[in-house]
């Protein structure tokens, strides 16, 4: 049944069944899901009961040291409270307003809601982004607890500058990118004339460009790394193996997946033009290079990076990008092998790599026997695919 089915048959049951208020609990924690357009189905992420450690439950930054079901358990308990928005107009202004409020919030918020039916808990993939629970139409949503708004966030936000430097100061700020896409998704962020709810899957994608353009200007003028260097990390038996080597800041990304019978595979190269890329693999790209030019523009150093995803089999899918940006993330925190050569960074890279070495060059360009992954691509530059 889709979404549209569901919130028909329950506009039908509503018919018959009286309204009931629910009270729930936001991490706080939102979605904007795509409908027919300019109609957006925005959905507030909330408990129905004020859980213990609900505060992180939408905050992956805090998830460090969790297991893959106890993160799957969080993400279960919260349903989505969802409403119509025209994203034309930006209303109805009251929701609007809700929404932003609980996007400013930095604490967990409690809400009333009206709804005909409370469903089973469910767990239920979102495309792109972290699984949540079931959906709930409401039709009404009121703030009743005193939200804890951060007040950097409103400051920026109410401001009148581009999406991409607002983006910035918050990240500056230490703002995670989920908090940051967040905003951009209940429009938030951008000039105040042309601000407009966003999917949120849409958000992430222009924020991370954002981003990954402003890093490239900002280590424009550092310094380059003058040696190779490995680091590698495993999450939810998921391996990720980075080489660094030196040239301009550039991160490559290089996907295997293991099926019943087959490895699935997917590479996105920057800079280079004409490749097609499947969209599981350009959305898990997109987050891996978040990480790795976060850790670069960090340490101030300039590096050419590959990424070697390797996924043992797809139950980690319903999780969406962000064991990708978190594998990353561990692996470059982590303590990395230094070389001087990369005839011995290519001996260690082939004694880290899983699956084998053979593997992941017999079917990428990237990668042409030995030497082709140390190989920057002629006449490409990431700089260019993410200026406007």
């Amino acid at each position: 049944m889709t979404i549209g089915q569901a919130q028909m048959a329950q506009m039908q049951l509503g018919q018959t069944v009286s309204d009931r208020h629910i009270t729930a609990f936001t991490p706080p924690g939102l979605n904007v899901e795509a409908a027919k357009y300019p109609i957006l189905l925005a959905s507030v992420l909330a408990a129905t009961e004020p859980l213990e450690f609900l505060s992180i439950y939408d905050y992956p930054e805090a998830w460090r040291g969790l297991d893959r079901d106890a993160i799957l358990s969080m993400r279960k308990r919260l349903f989505r409270f969802t409403m119509p928005i025209d994203a034309r107009t930006m209303e109805p202004k009251g929701s609007v307003d809700t929404l932003q409020t609980i996007a400013l919030s930095v604490s967990p918020v409690a809400v009333d809601t009206k709804a005909t039916v409370l469903p089973p808990k469910g767990l239920q993939p979102l495309g792109g982004q972290l699984p949540a629970g079931s959906a709930v139409f409401v039709k009404s949503l009121e703030i009743i607890s005193e939200p804890e708004v951060s007040r950097v966030a409103k400051r920026v936000t109410e401001q009148d500058t581009p999406a991409s430097e607002a983006a910035w100061k918050l990240f500056d700020y230490e703002y995670s990118l989920d908090q940051v896409a967040r905003l951009m998704s209940v429009g938030l962020l951008g000039r105040l004339d042309s601000r407009r709810l966003v999917p949120t899957r849409w958000a992430y994608k222009a924020v991370i460009d954002a981003f990954v353009s402003r890093c490239l200007t900002e280590l424009a003028e550092k310094p380059g790394v003058s040696s190779y260097r490995l680091s590698s990390s495993e999450l939810f038996n998921e391996n990720f193996t980075i080489l660094e080597q030196p040239g301009e800041p550039q991160v490559d990304y290089l996907r295997i997946e293991r099926a019943q019978d087959r490895f699935e595979r997917g590479a996105s190269l920057e800079g280079v033009k004409n490749l097609t890329v499947d969209s599981k693999t350009a959305v898990f790209a997109d987050h891996a290079r978040f990480s790795a030019y976060q850790s670069l523009v960090k340490r101030e150093e300039k590096a050419h990076l590959t990424i070697f995803h390797f996924a043992r089999n797809s139950s980690n899918g319903i999780l969406g990008p962000w064991p990708v940006r978190e594998g990353v993330k561990v692996a470059l925190e982590s303590s990395q092998v230094e070389l001087d050569s990369r005839e011995n960074a290519l001996i260690v890279l082939k004694s880290l790599l899983a699956p084998d070495f053979s593997v992941w060059a017999s079917e990428n360009s990237l990668i042409d026997s030995l030497g082709g992954a140390f190989k920057i691509v002629e006449n490409s530059s990431p700089r260019n695919r993410y200026e406007k």
